[in-house]
Parts: C-alpha cells; structure tokens; sequence
C-alpha cells in the first residue's frame, strides 16, 4: 500500500477531515496486527530451525560376542557404566540393550538397520563394513577393545604348518568366509602359495561359533581344527593331542587389535550425547579392568560363565603378557592392506585415520 493510499496528502501536510483521521488510525492498526503475526511467524520458523535438537534414541543397542576378548564391555555391562554416563550427559531416561551373538554377521546387518548401534567383533567384519557402507551410514571404529593372540589349534597329529591341511580336514570358525580369523589363515597361506591361491582352504572351513567349534573339535567330530580365541583355544591345548599350528600374532608381526568395537557416522551425527556415552564408559570399563583384573576374571566367571569355568584358569589368561585391553587401535593398516590385495576390499585407506571416528585421532594407532 503507498503512502497516499493510507490518506496522507503529500503537499496538504496533515489529514483535512475527521473521516480519513479514522480510517488512517484504522489502516495503522491493521498494518501492525499484520507486522505482528508476520513477526510471530518468523519467530516460530527461527525456533524450530535452533531450538532444541530432536532427542537421541530412547534405546541405545550394543552387542558383543563370547569370550574373555570382550571383558570390557562385559564389565561395563555389570557395572552399568553406559547408564551412569548417559545419565550425566542428561539422558537419564534413556534405555540399555546388551545382546550376545555367536558372530559379528548379524550384527552389520543390525547396524545397518539402525535396530543395533554399536558392535563388538574382530577387526575382519569392522573393516568389512567401514568398506560396504561409505556411501550410506559410514561404518568406523570407535575404539580397539583387546589385542590378544588367535590360534589355530588341531587335534590332527599330521598337522604342523597350515601346508599340511587336506581335504580330510575341517577348520571351524565363526563367520567363516569373512571373520578375522579367516583372514589371518589366508595371510599365512599366501607366504607359501602366493596371493593368487589366499582362498586355497577355503573349501574345508566350517562356520560355527567359538563355543559350538570348541565342543565339535574336542568331542572328536568331523572338525579337525578350530580357529578361535581365549578361553577356547587354552582349554584344547591343555587336552594331550591338541598342539597350536599358528598364532596370529606370527601372522602380524607382533600384538594387535583382535577386537574392535565399531558404529556409524550416522548414529553418531544423530546422537552425539550417547555415542560420547559409550565411548567414556568403555574408556571407564577398560581402566577397571586393568587396575582389577582378578574382579574382572570373576564377573567374567560368575555371569558370563554361570560359574561353569575355572576360575584361575580365566584369571590366567587375563594376566597372560600377550593380553592387552586397550583403546588404541593396532595393525590396521597391515589388515586392510590384504583385503585390498585380495579384492576384498576395493578402497585402500592411506591411514589408518581414515577407518576409525576423529576420538581416536589422539592415539598411537597403526
């Protein structure tokens, strides 16, 4: 509307009759009520675009496998270490769910539905999805749990190296075809044959969890060999006929992160109150354990095991030298190297870096 619309006469200065006085103070306050809504509308659109975020996930999903390798996040589960850091962070209604899976397959499927948000597992199955979803969710690891060595153990007398595998044997591992033991067979099989025949034993591995592996290599069934990981692969040696074909520490040159604990950029753009959570109650539950380790090897006993295992035996490998739990990531690279070599893998990373979430940026990692 111009100016001489609303009734003022540009050369007579001041309104000349009562009658446009009214109707100039009637367009004033139609104008204001106008500039008002228009305000309370803009300040409407200011607040949905800053005010307060949309809140984090009402339940947070994390799962790990069997075994001491995961006695981190078994003690931070006992200790309720996650709801006590979610409840500082302010998120105290926020919900806890632990589950226990025989291998890391169904938890990438998992994460990738977003039923899941954090997963424990060997470093093969980690990298597997950092490479599968850098399109889409942007799977990383957020933290190295343990390094500890992997044997590969036989019940087969004619057994030394892994030259001496036939098709008579059978080699059980759990997510056979892609797990992290896998992957450190085919790495030694490749300094005999070459990288073009890394696949060469494939066609005798057996997939079946550690515990389930375990049971079939000692009742003496069909499986000759298991690839495994404490407290598993003690239990056969201490059996006369068990001997150790390989450690994976040979395969590596040394320790290095067996497990690894990985999630998405995704959850963690979107929740970055419980993604920061997890982290710090894991750092928390990774310095318990190393300050208490007997404590430690009895929560793994009393309610892991339901008692079923020796407890000095457990205690044994927690303080064995070649067991570290650390955060640091180790040996990535070299893995990774691998995969790409043998087309697993269709990005090599530059650094080790590029696999891992910018927390860990700090560490002395590989």
């Amino acid at each position: 509307m111009s100016v001489a619309g609303r009734g003022w006469n540009m050369r007579a200065g001041p309104l000349r009759a009562t009658g446009d006085a009214v109707r100039h103070t009637r367009d004033r306050m139609a104008v204001h009520k106008w500039q008002s809504l228009v305000s309370g509308l803009l300040a409407a659109v200011v607040l949905a675009l800053t005010g307060p975020a949309i809140a984090e996930v009402p339940i947070v999903g994390l799962a790990y496998q069997f075994g001491i390798s995961y006695l981190p996040l078994m003690l931070m589960r006992h200790d309720k270490l996650l709801e006590k850091h979610l409840a500082s962070s302010g998120l105290t209604a926020t919900k806890v769910a632990w589950s226990v899976l025989a291998n890391a397959v169904p938890m990438n499927d998992g994460l990738l539905a977003g039923t899941l948000h954090f997963a424990a597992g060997g470093t093969a199955p980690a990298l597997n999805f950092w490479e599968k979803t850098r399109s889409n969710v942007r799977g990383k690891i957020f933290a190295s749990i343990a390094y500890i060595p992997s044997y590969l153990v036989t019940r087969n007398p004619s057994v030394k190296t892994v030259k001496d595998f036939t098709d008579q044997d059978r080699i059980a591992m759990a997510g056979a075809g892609q797990s992290v033991q896998t992957r450190y067979l085919q790495m030694e099989l490749v300094k005999y044959y070459g990288i073009e025949n890394y696949n060469k034993l494939n066609h005798i591995f057996v997939n079946l969890s550690h515990v389930d592996g375990h049971a079939a290599l000692m009742s003496g069934t069909e499986i000759t060999a298991q690839f495994s990981a404490p407290p598993f692969q003690n239990m056969q040696l201490a059996k006369p006929g068990m001997t150790k074909v390989l450690s994976s520490y040979d395969v590596m040159g040394g320790p290095h992160t067996f497990i690894a604990a990985w999630s998405t950029e995704k959850f963690r753009a979107e929740n970055p109150k419980t993604f920061a959570a997890v982290l710090d109650a894991l750092k928390e539950a990774l310095a318990r354990v190393n300050a208490d380790k007997r404590r430690a090897a009895e929560i793994y006993v009393t309610q892991e095991t339901g008692g079923s295992e020796d407890f000095e035996e457990v205690y044994k490998l927690v303080t064995d030298p070649e067991v570290i739990y650390t955060i640091t990531p180790n040996g990535l690279i070299k893995f990774t190297d691998f995969m790409h070599a043998i087309g697993v893998m269709k990005a090599a990373p530059a650094s080790w870096k590029e696999l891992v979430f910018p927390e860990l940026y700090g560490e002395q990692g590989s």
